[in-house]
């Protein structure tokens, strides 16, 4: 099992061009393949997955840096590759819920959404015989106009979410908080990462492949200098150099195809600058850092 740190208690490496902050940022993963985008809400039958051999890879890559992270697997996935969830789980890594289907849950009715949640997290459930805490939907992002949407994943039995995109005076909309149900059940928001400039949130957290990896470690290092970890989260598919091109999409569509063959590269720079932690680790750390009834 790998070596797995959760809270870095020394100094800056000194290392010529390593970053040691002296906390851990998060790390997460949506597993899932593109034809899952492309198709929410059906799986292509004739398509072929490229899952597997992108997973061990990463899960090596992982290991060889010391580095945690939560792994937020479509239940589409769970549900053809239960050897894929197993393996994630038996290497030390968090597994945590990306919803059933890829569809954009901010368009379902809440009775679909809802069921969506408990498939998948049963789903998960039943292949690892331990409690899912965690979700990220496969929508671009949740805000808060979707707190009803945080209501049903308290009382499907969720402790946290990361699919929100957190509006607040400067960095205090970093800061995880949060939503109660009408019980006395909650969901801990952990926000995505993002940083305004000239007037644009720049969601940066999601996009470590398609930004400039300088401008990727300045800002992750801004907040931490700040005191707060940035969370970075990819797509598998995003590891892929070989990603299959479509007819039925444009061939130069920068959002899917964009520095797919640096994807890789820029991950591994990362974790060589950073310190990583998985979902639950960092909340854990953080609960106890915040007085009780803050």
């Amino acid at each position: 099992m790998p070596n797995h740190h959760i809270v870095s208690t020394g100094t800056s490496d000194s290392r010529p061009g390593v970053y040691r902050p002296t906390m851990d940022n998060i790390l997460t993963f949506e597993i899932e393949d593109r034809f899952h985008v492309d198709n929410p809400d059906m799986e292509p039958l004739e398509a072929r997955s490229r899952i597997i051999p992108l997973l061990i890879h990463l899960l090596d890559l992982l290991d060889e840096q010391k580095a945690n992270a939560t792994f937020f697997i479509l239940g589409w996935v769970a549900r053809k590759f239960p050897e894929v969830v197993a393996l994630i789980d038996s290497r030390g890594f968090e597994v945590a819920s990306h919803g059933f289907t890829h569809g954009d849950v901010r368009q379902m009715p809440l009775d679909k959404f809802r069921s969506e949640l408990e498939r998948s997290k049963a789903q998960l459930e039943e292949i690892i015989g331990k409690p899912v805490r965690g979700y990220k939907a496969a929508s671009p992002y949740l805000s808060h106009d979707h707190l009803t949407h945080y209501r049903v994943m308290a009382e499907a039995g969720y402790a946290y979410d990361c699919s929100m995109v957190a509006e607040g005076p400067r960095m205090g909309s970093q800061i995880p908080f949060s939503i109660s149900a009408n019980d006395d059940r909650s969901v801990m928001v952990i926000p995505q990462s993002t940083s305004r400039k000239l007037g644009v949130r720049l969601r940066f957290g999601e996009n470590v492949r398609t930004l400039p990896g300088w401008l990727g470690i300045r800002l992750i290092k801004n907040l931490n200098d700040k005191g707060l970890p940035a969370m970075v989260n990819m797509k598998l598919w995003e590891l892929d150099v070989y990603h299959p091109r479509t007819a039925s999409q444009e061939y130069l569509h920068y959002s899917e195809y964009g520095n797919l063959s640096l994807g890789e590269e820029k991950l591994r720079r990362l974790l060589e600058y950073f310190r990583f932690s998985s979902c639950s680790d960092a909340l854990e750390h953080w609960q106890k850092q915040v007085p009780q009834g803050k």
